[in-house]
């Protein structure tokens, strides 16, 4: 009899090993997640559009003021009767038409073209911060998915190991070697593990969805994950001249900076002169002759009350530059004291993973294993096999979290180095 009873076990091993597949969908790797977000993504398109705009608006630094023509009647009399009645008939004063023209100074025209040329240097320095930032959403959720499929796993591989102990405790119940208790036990644990299944899958769709959207592509667009994690690291720290040279939002205050700098230096050119040429025709009325003028023009902005205003922003210029200066020093300081930190944390997520790994993984296999040979030879119960089984399975989907873990720690790390 005990024999018979030991058949259900072996077909329910060899079960175990034909688990049905899923069905197969396209491979997307990391590698072109991340392509597709560089190359797709509408948040990173209009950085290209404003840079762009940017250029184009340099074309305008040479421009000149529009000229000025102007046409009337100069040094005419209102009453011109009398003055006909002394000359035989004809009239006295002048029909005029004036051109004019200012001629900017060059020293101005460099310091606005240098300006302007400079303000699409911080658009792609915005682009490549909101790059950093996309990639390491686009990472957080990857990773996320592709610990959800090894959860999904697992609960496949421990449904069918509960359905394996069920259908044994159901043939043996009639030979009374369990009880009915315990088959309920079983029965309610299996529909726990559908409701696991119905919150992890609705997890990995919100996951995909959000990867999607970071590709610019149908939402419900499906597609199979690499489930090849790599390998902790917790490189070296950085010091602050390689900091400099990563990070993209250091590289936007100094191109920042360098656009104050700039603005300065336009707001200073204004205390240079401009010139003008005016040219004047004027025909003569009755005995008048035809005359003209031609007068050149030069402004002087460095009187004491037209230098107020380009004094005053050209010092306000320099606050502004100071205060980008601090910003970045501030900020290269927070980035270092962010690496240390996730350093630390590296090291003592990794630990953990090696303790589940080396200890606590292997002791709780174990122990489900023995406990599971004891109920096959008729010397434990069967609430003894389930508790091992769910305190190893729960062990497994703890190991799975410390992974997800670190990889977000990973991201976060790289995230500070732009790598």
């Amino acid at each position: 009899m005990s024999y018979l009873l030991k058949i259900p076990f072996l077909i329910g091993l060899l079960g175990l090993l034909a688990l049905p597949a899923r069905a197969q969908q396209p491979m997307l790797p990391l590698d072109s997640v991340l392509r597709n977000v560089r190359q797709a993504n509408p948040t990173l398109r209009q950085y290209d559009a404003r840079a762009r705009a940017k250029d184009a608006a340099v074309a305008g630094a040479s421009t000149w003021e529009p000229p000025k023509i102007s046409a009337g009647y100069w040094m005419t009399p209102y009453n011109q009767r009398p003055i006909k009645e002394m000359n035989n008939g004809q009239g006295m004063g002048m029909q005029m038409v004036s051109v004019e023209q200012m001629l900017p100074n060059p020293a101005k025209q460099r310091a606005k073209r240098d300006y302007l040329a400079s303000q699409a240097a911080v658009e792609q320095a915005d682009q490549a911060a909101s790059f950093n930032e996309l990639r390491a959403r686009a990472r957080t959720l990857y990773y996320g998915r592709v610990v959800l499929e090894k959860k999904l796993k697992v609960l496949d591989e421990s449904e069918a190991l509960l359905d394996f102990l069920l259908k044994i405790a159901q043939a043996r119940y009639p030979y009374n070697q369990t009880t009915l208790a315990s088959i309920y036990q079983v029965q309610a644990r299996v529909a726990q593990h559908a409701n696991d299944h119905a919150r992890l899958y609705g997890q990995l769709r919100q996951y995909t969805i959000g990867l999607n959207t970071l590709m610019a592509r149908d939402p419900e667009a499906e597609f199979a994950v690499d489930t090849l994690l790599p390998s902790s690291f917790a490189g070296p720290y950085p010091d602050t001249a390689a900091l400099v040279g990563r990070r993209s939002d250091v590289r936007r205050l100094d191109r920042s900076l360098a656009v104050v700098r700039l603005s300065q230096q336009v707001e200073a050119s204004r205390r240079r002169p401009d010139f003008g040429v005016r040219y004047d025709h004027m025909n003569g009325i009755g005995n008048t002759p035809n005359q003209f003028t031609v007068m050149g023009m030069v402004t002087l902005p460095f009187a004491p009350w037209s230098a107020r205003e380009y004094k005053a922003n050209t010092a306000a210029l320099g606050y502004e530059a100071r205060a980008v200066q601090q910003q970045r020093a501030s900020l290269l300081n927070d980035a270092a004291g962010r690496i240390i930190t996730l350093q630390s944390d590296l090291r003592v997520q990794r630990e953990q993973l090696l303790n589940y790994e080396q200890g606590v993984l292997p002791a709780l296999r174990k122990t489900y294993q023995v406990t599971l040979l004891t109920y096959q030879q008729n010397t434990a119960q069967l609430p003894a096999v389930v508790e091992a089984l769910d305190a190893w399975l729960m062990a497994r989907l703890q190991y799975l979290d410390a992974q997800y873990e670190l990889m977000t720690l990973h991201v976060r790390y790289d995230q500070e180095l732009e790598q």
